[in-house]
């Protein structure tokens, strides 16, 4: 009898456990939900924050590209068209700089455009991102544009990280875009030091309208 007794006392008790426990259980496995639902809401946001910001780094990078070497272009035809009967030899090297500076600008935005199929089975070969080793050939095609530039490099070249050496490149095509088409005449001076810790580029013309302007491209460590 008392064995009867207790057992209808236990019984009861590990059932409201056991329901407790089960309760707790649902609960601990609705946060879980919860908690994935909203750490996949984050991803989600995240990656379209992410595609939102390389849209806006392309857009920059097309706008630059346009600008520069259409301006380049515009130059180089008004001067053909100028000196086309008087000077065919200087015509000449105008259609050829032309000639270069599509060719470039065709090429920059295929890779830009590339990078944007990257999704794609089937993968196509693009021009190599824009480095500092292009900077020589800038200066001559700006050169030819009518604006003389003097490029200086100081300290020891080295391999930077592709963000810093692109950016760097850019500050400096924006920059004589600029003087191309608002400080002529003037002449250029393109600078970039090698730093332990950094690189700096700085770019100053003489031109009207204006002063010295300079940009830090960023750290880098090699």
């Amino acid at each position: 009898m008392a064995a009867a007794a207790a057992l209808g006392a236990v019984v009861p008790a590990v059932l409201v456990r056991f329901g407790q426990s089960a309760r707790e259980s649902q609960r601990r496995g609705e946060r879980l939900a919860e908690l994935a639902a909203q750490l996949q809401e984050e991803r989600d946001a995240k990656a379209l924050r992410a595609v939102a910001e390389e849209q806006a780094r392309i857009a920059r990078e097309l706008h630059d590209v346009i600008a520069h070497h259409i301006s380049v272009i515009a130059v180089q035809s008004g001067l053909a068209d100028y000196v086309f009967d008087t000077d065919p030899g200087t015509a000449r090297r105008a259609l050829g700089t032309i000639a270069d500076t599509s060719s470039e600008a065709l090429e920059e935005m295929r890779r830009m455009l590339t990078l944007l199929r990257a999704g794609d089975n089937a993968p196509e070969s693009y021009a190599p991102m824009p480095t500092l080793g292009g900077l020589a050939d800038m200066a001559a095609r700006m050169r030819a544009g009518g604006v003389p530039v003097q490029l200086t490099v100081e300290g020891r070249p080295r391999t930077l990280p592709p963000g810093v050496e692109l950016c760097a490149y850019r500050v400096v095509q924006e920059a004589l875009t600029n003087v191309l088409k608002h400080a002529r005449p003037a002449t250029a001076v393109v600078e970039v030091r090698y730093q332990p810790h950094r690189l700096l580029v700085t770019v100053t013309d003489d031109g009207p309208g204006g002063g010295p302007a300079g940009a830090d491209a960023g750290a880098a460590t090699a």
